[in-house]
């Protein structure tokens, strides 16, 4: 395989533009990171690896940091790709540091913008902002596949005091974050909010005649996967209620982010 995408996603965003990084190139493994990191020992090789993640509060997951630290990478060419709906923020130029401290460089920083699914604080979308944002997300993704076909190489400003600040603050109070998930009765006791959650953060716990999500506060990555998944809108946080809007990527289902470590090959 001349290609290797890793990728960590919750609501899909940062999946498809991985998908479809992978059709546009051709010959490539698809790789989910939550699946990868139970493996006692990561070691990445390939001509070209690629590492796809969401920005959150301006830093890469924890999940997508303990990763780089964790794997053993031999690549000719290094590619990092973050998705976002707010900012970008320095999501990249920790990756950078990242791999700086491994003696590795980072070859390539590409950014993809998607629809905001943060919607505790942004809110829903509108159809026509979720339009918008979907169309700069399919053009975004074809860019970064002609800039990897043709070894693009680009440089990232690591000096970013203010997104450092943000997400320092952000990983900080995080744990206090997610006490505040509030399960309503409308909850059926299904489970997908823990089959999808990609940090293992949901645990199902016997209440009354059912099971009920239980949040585990240190774990949590705080992707928005289970409130945005629930078939019943049953989990709620902050401005969130059983009648506010939720959202996923359109053309991703819940089976595609089942934490399953997959091997796609595009030129079959």
């Amino acid at each position: 395989m001349n290609y290797k995408i890793y990728y960590f996603s919750g609501t899909g965003n940062t999946f498809w533009s991985a998908r479809r990084l992978a059709e546009l190139l051709g010959g490539c493994e698809l790789h989910n990171i939550a699946s990868v990191m139970k493996r006692e020992t990561i070691s990445l090789s390939a001509p070209n690896i690629i590492i796809m993640f969401p920005a959150y509060a301006y830093e890469a997951p924890l999940m997508v940091r303990r990763f780089v630290k964790r794997a053993e990478i031999h690549a000719e060419y290094i590619a990092a790709v973050v998705t976002f709906g707010s900012s970008q923020g320095g999501a990249l130029a920790e990756i950078t540091r990242l791999l700086k401290r491994k003696k590795l460089a980072l070859s390539y920083a590409g950014r993809i913008p998607c629809v905001e699914n943060y919607i505790p604080i942004f809110g829903p979308p509108t159809e026509k902002k979720a339009a918008e944002r979907l169309s700069m997300q399919e053009a975004a993704t074809e860019k970064v596949s002609v800039d990897i076909k043709a070894g693009l190489q680009n440089k990232v400003v690591k000096f970013r005091p203010a997104c450092k600040t943000v997400s320092t603050f952000f990983r900080g109070a995080k744990p206090l974050f997610v006490k505040t998930y509030r399960v309503t009765k409308a909850c059926t006791g299904c489970g997908l909010c823990a089959r999808l959650c990609p940090a293992g953060a949901i645990e199902m716990r016997a209440d009354a005649d059912t099971k009920k999500p239980y949040f585990l506060c240190t774990v949590c990555e705080h992707c928005q996967a289970c409130l945005n998944w629930c078939p019943q809108k049953a989990i709620n946080y902050v401005r969130m209620r059983k009648n506010t809007p939720r959202y996923h990527h359109p053309d991703v289902k819940a089976s595609d982010l089942f934490m399953i470590d997959k091997k796609e090959n595009s030129s079959e």
